[in-house]
């Protein structure tokens, strides 16, 4: 039998956490990665994260039953322009970190109109992610929410198929409206990395910087290492400016609020709302460990051909809702 072939446009963390999760847990595939930077390639070969790699795009992605496309987004005209010719209705297509809406307006402008897209993006689990790390661990994506936004041209048997994989794989998929999402993402995504920048602008703008700088260590490199991230979420920012306003004006209420404090030396007000910080971190941690309750996403019955290619005729019916052993 051969082998089911998967494509990994893009060999980051993300990359290599979607490689090491095919490889674990679905049989006769091979994951073959692409990226414009040849170290990220030897790097996921070296990790295990890809079975081989192929600087040539193109044929990368050629006869693939599915293509993650975890580049960023910038590249992603350019990608699907490549890749186009070769795609068809039984190839599921799907970013992996771009914003939803954008990828959804590109590919439906360079697509055909049967190839199956979803703009998905992944959120870890905060227990099993080091932020500092820069490989993935063997079970990174093991809880993680899958957010999926198909298009228009994705068949309920696409979607049972993609949903199917996701759950072979351990996470958890979940439906999203594409501009809600995006819209979350400035919050919960972007926002950590311009904080951070922020910070790094104000303290080293300051005229006692060059003479002070040695007395910021470890713990100030910590706190401002989202800063490194913060230039890729421009193009989203500049896409998004009522909600980042929104977003920054929350912060700011925030950041006068204990600057008031402070001034008053009302020592009460400010101890209270650290603390009422740190409970809500407590909080959101112990939420995701007890998990969603929702229950696997049901699977159509007929979806059987190319769930069988990724998990074999056996676990394909099961997932369909076939009884038969």
């Amino acid at each position: 039998m051969n082998k089911a072939k998967i494509a990994l446009v893009g060999c980051d963390f993300v990359g290599m956490s979607l490689g090491m999760a095919v490889k674990r847990t679905l049989r006769d595939v091979e994951v073959v990665g692409h990226d414009k930077n040849r170290d990220a390639m030897r790097r996921a070969e070296s990790a295990k994260a890809i079975d081989r790699s192929e600087w040539n795009l193109p044929r990368a992605c050629e006869d693939a039953a599915a293509v993650f496309i975890c580049a960023p987004h910038e590249e992603l005209e350019v990608t699907l322009r490549a890749i186009a010719p070769d795609l068809g209705p039984n190839t599921i297509v799907a970013t992996v970190g771009s914003p939803n809406v954008a990828a959804l307006r590109v590919a439906e402008g360079l697509l055909a109109g049967d190839v199956p897209f979803f703009s998905t993006s992944l959120v870890y689990h905060p227990d099993r992610v080091n932020g500092d790390g820069e490989l993935p661990g063997a079970d990174s994506i093991r809880d993680a929410i899958w957010a999926i936004a198909p298009s228009r041209a994705a068949s309920t048997q696409m979607v049972d198929t993609f949903v199917a994989l996701a759950n072979q794989m351990g996470a958890k998929p979940i439906f999203v409206d594409p501009a809600e999402r995006d819209g979350m993402a400035v919050a919960v995504d972007a926002m950590p990395a311009i904080l951070s920048s922020m910070l790094m602008l104000a303290v080293s703008s300051d005229a006692a910087w060059r003479d002070r700088m040695w007395m910021a260590g470890a713990a100030f490199g910590q706190a401002v290492n989202g800063a490194e991230r913060a230039p890729s979420f421009s193009a989203a920012l500049e896409a998004q400016p009522d909600v980042v306003v929104h977003w920054l004006n929350q912060v700011m209420l925030q950041c006068m609020a204990l600057r008031d404090a402070i001034a008053a030396r009302d020592t009460e007000a400010v101890t209270h709302m650290l603390t009422q910080a740190e409970e809500r971190r407590q909080q959101w941690l112990a939420d995701w460990r007890r998990g969603r309750i929702e229950g696997h996403i049901p699977i159509e019955r007929d979806s059987g051909g190319l769930l069988k290619v990724f998990l074999g005729e056996r676990m394909a019916s099961r997932l369909a809702g076939n009884k038969k052993r």
